[in-house]
């Protein structure tokens, strides 16, 4: 069954401390104009940011100990790491024994092919899920085994291994990943990813496993696009509010329109969406919500109990 519901974003400032930030501030905005309010964050404010982000994680991790899951199904996305435009599926069950992962990131210089974490996976429940969500409609894509095609030394992409390791530190929890296309045309419709998320909860329904769900991803941020460094803190604050009101039908309607600010890591908002489905008796909690110009994302931490 499904009992818990996390969301938190993945930007690399989130994971490194704070002399990297302005190193990676300088890689993902690549010499684009900066909102006036970068000069705000001094390094005071930047440390207060992971001072939050460290709070954030500890909450996550303090529900996911009271709740002692079987499994930890993530909902993350392939930013050309596993993936390529040879294959890009729209969703993909990893219903693999493991898989491994560079926890290193590689933008600052840290070799990809250091630092690997290796996630146990519920092969069974992976497969059990893949049957039944297929069953009712969802193309989704099977990965026995994972060959990353696009970033080789890396391994599985890191929407899955930072975040992992955050909220499991011991690695002892077993993990079903679950890839959703956030990143290149053709991606899902928003009322798709919420349908979809619908179907996990009731694919799980009358399994014996407790099953925690988790999305990676978003909010609103262009590492490297020509709006890098750009917050969109009012759609940011619209989507927590939907999901803190439980409005998920307004949730629905994202992404029916083309944006600048809807496009590149925004699209994570849809793993987010899932988790909203997959947990649609419920309201999310909101942790916290930072708009870090320096960490080029709009950083969130949520749970749905």
């Amino acid at each position: 069954m499904l009992g818990l519901g996390l969301a938190v974003s993945h930007a690399p400032s989130m994971f490194r401390g704070l002399e990297y930030w302005p190193l990676i501030h300088q890689v993902l905005t690549d010499g684009m104009p900066q909102p006036r309010e970068i000069e705000k964050e001094t390094p005071a404010v930047l440390q207060s940011y992971i001072d939050r982000i460290n709070l954030g994680f500890a909450a996550l991790r303090r529900q996911l100990e009271a709740f002692k899951p079987d499994v930890l199904l993530v909902v993350g996305d392939d930013q050309a790491e596993v993936f390529t435009e040879a294959n890009m599926p729209t969703y993909c069950l990893f219903t693999c024994a493991e898989v491994h992962g560079s926890i290193n990131i590689g933008l600052i210089g840290e070799a990809e092919e250091d630092n690997h974490i290796t996630l146990r996976c519920d092969s069974d429940l992976a497969h059990h899920l893949l049957v039944e969500i297929n069953r009712k409609g969802f193309d989704v894509s099977e990965s026995k085994e994972v060959k990353p095609l696009g970033r080789p030394k890396r391994g599985i992409g890191h929407a899955f291994t930072r975040p992992v390791a955050k909220v499991t530190p011991q690695l002892n929890v077993p993990v079903v990943l679950l890839h959703v296309n956030c990143y290149f045309t053709p991606m899902p419709s928003a009322r798709q990813c919420y349908e979809l998320g619908r179907e996990l909860a009731q694919a799980l329904k009358h399994r014996p496993e407790k099953v925690a769900i988790m999305a990676s991803g978003g909010l609103s941020h262009d590492p490297r696009g020509p709006r890098a460094g750009w917050i969109d803190t009012s759609l940011d604050r619209w989507v927590l509010e939907q999901l803190r009101c439980g409005n998920n039908e307004a949730l629905c309607h994202l992404f029916e329109f083309d944006s600048d600010t809807l496009r590149s890591g925004t699209g994570e908002i849809r793993s987010w969406i899932v988790v909203a489905g997959a947990c649609s008796e419920t309201r999310a909690t909101i942790v916290d919500y930072i708009p870090a110009h320096h960490a080029v994302t709009g950083l969130g931490f949520a749970y749905f109990i």
